[in-house]
């Protein structure tokens, strides 16, 4: 336990506590980097002494430092060197393709130019940038454009020549290339066909680090603490990451996924390490072990058991065979991993949630907090099961901002209101994370509540309202929920005697916010260990 004597109090606010009972306290003391005291005002001040910094919270909210309980931390921080797709004005394929133009003007040929977050449907040609459109401003330099879910990724004959692909390379098992009517690549890749273009260029240590660092810093500057690394940081960021963590370079606490896409992944071999989940310390920890089972909610590539609405010959893409799911997850249920799987339509959940049943009844074991990350097409028969088998999910509830009305159209409204149904499961006993999947969507905390509150749309939609949850439910799920996701509810999020000494402040009172508004709420302070880490201009 911290000392008697507190380093610093906030006084005079709306703590959040997130315990048990939700409560909203007057004050809380920080002492030796822990929660030393919550309560009232008068309780807490006792905790001080002449070296006690004070803070007025003066109304405002205090809440435990927040969790993305999945993201992709490397990931945000890489895409800052990017295009941005997302940017104003980038609404349309010309507009993508001018910014490659200026970009092949002040780069040197060879060199690759990398955007990131566009989404066809919004779009107004209504489709993905191909082949064509980049060879015609950049016929000397490899371009390469991510599309905003991650999953799909649009190239020209350049990127083609340099990681080895010709118009003769077959769809791979879990994945396809789009074709033109001879047959030639037309530079679109979905799902598994992405695989030759992943990490190239080899970014150098030096860009690793800041890629970090600027993560770090958007991460902090939104109130969140702690990220569930859910790809990308365990394998070449890992090494600097654990260095940076050591050097005090880091302030987010991170919990990184193992994650593989097929049996002959690298990172496979792990299983036979003797390494496990668990292992690390309250800074970096080794987190679940991954697997992909499906597409993207919003490509769409999600896996369903009924066509898509949009496309009635289209059912999306899996990436296994039963068998095969069900060995690998037996693997590594086995070797005392917490498993997760990325699924997303509701053939790859009732595909996840069949293996991971067989895992448990063939090896039994306690306290699994198994997850399915996403869990997004829900209906009420998978709810079910997702009840009885004990799993935790994950889900994200912005992303029926950017994507909802993509959901609507594409998979219809029936499955669209059931999408991520969080507020239906959490009134069940189930422990629901909230995550943002940064970079795929934005990554401020902040958002994600709101959106549980709301799941609303661009276009003004809302999809299933029924599963929406309140303000103290929606603070839980990018808090407390994500620390018990990690087995990490003992250390933080909540505000209670000996936990982490983590917080965020922001300019106003949640509760007299409208929950559409809650997103644009200002963080003007975030502290880890009772250190400010972030101060807001």
């Amino acid at each position: 336990m911290p000392g008697d004597v507190a380093d610093l109090v906030f006084t005079g606010g709306a703590v959040h506590t997130v315990d048990a009972k939700n409560t909203i306290a007057e004050a809380v003391a920080v002492a030796d980097g822990r929660i030393l005291a919550v309560g009232f005002e008068a309780d807490v001040l006792a905790t001080t002494g002449p070296g006690t910094e004070r803070v007025e919270l003066g109304g405002r909210s205090l809440l435990p430092g927040m969790i993305d309980g999945h993201g992709h931390f490397s990931g945000l921080g890489a895409v800052q060197r990017q295009i941005d797709c997302k940017a104003p004005g980038m609404g349309s394929i010309a507009a993508l393709v001018e910014a490659v133009r200026e970009r092949a003007d002040m780069q040197a040929p060879g060199t690759w130019i990398c955007g990131r977050g566009y989404d066809q449907s919004r779009l107004a040609e209504k489709r993905h940038p191909e082949r064509a459109d980049f060879d015609a401003v950049a016929p000397d330099n490899p371009v390469l454009f991510t599309r905003t879910c991650g999953h799909i990724v649009a190239f020209n004959t350049k990127a083609m020549e340099a990681v080895g692909v010709t118009d003769a390379t077959p769809d791979p098992e879990g994945g396809r290339y789009g074709r033109d009517a001879a047959g030639n690549l037309s530079g679109v890749a979905y799902e598994r066909a992405n695989i030759p273009f992943r990490n190239v260029p080899p970014p150098p240590a030096d860009d690793l680090r800041e890629h970090l660092r600027e993560a770090n810093h958007l991460y902090l500057s939104t109130g969140c603490t702690s990220v569930q690394d859910a790809g990308g940081l365990f394998g070449s960021y890992m090494v600097e990451a654990q260095e940076m963590v050591a050097a005090g370079e880091l302030n987010v606490r991170l919990y990184a996924f193992v994650t593989v896409n097929a049996l002959d992944h690298p990172l496979v071999s792990i299983l036979d390490s003797g390494l496990h989940t668990g292992f690390g310390d309250e800074w970096l920890r080794i987190g679940a072990f991954k697997i992909m089972t499906d597409g993207s909610s919003s490509g769409p590539s999600s896996s369903t058991r009924e066509p898509y609405t949009s496309d009635p010959s289209d059912h999306g893409i899996a990436y296994w065979e039963q068998g095969d799911l069900d060995d690998l997850i037996g693997r590594a249920h086995r070797a005392g991993w917490q498993c997760t799987v990325h699924a997303v339509g509701d053939g790859a959940i009732e595909q996840t949630l069949d293996a991971l049943k067989r895992a448990q009844t063939e090896f039994p074991r306690r306290g699994l907090r198994h997850r399915i990350d996403h869990c997004g097409i829900l209906p009420p028969d998978l709810q079910e099961r997702v009840v009885e088998q004990g799993i935790v999910p994950s889900m994200q509830p912005a992303f029926f901002w950017e994507f909802g009305d993509g959901y609507i159209a594409n998979y219809g409204r029936h499955r669209a209101d059931v999408m991520f149904p969080a507020g239906t499961l959490i009134d069940r006993g189930v422990v629901v994370a909230g995550g943002s999947d940064a970079p795929v969507t934005d990554h401020r905390p902040l958002l994600g509540i709101s959106q549980a509150m709301t799941r609303t749309t661009q276009d003004g939609d809302v999809c299933g309202l029924d599963h929406a949850v309140g303000l103290d439910t929606a603070i839980r799920m990018h808090t407390i929920n994500g620390a018990y996701a990690s087995f990490e509810e003992h250390l933080k999020g909540s505000l209670e005697p000996g936990k982490l000494g983590d917080l965020a402040l922001l300019g106003d009172d949640l509760r007299d916010v409208d929950p559409q508004n809650v997103r644009d709420v200002r963080v003007e302070r975030t502290y880890v260990n009772g250190e400010l880490v972030f101060q807001g201009r």
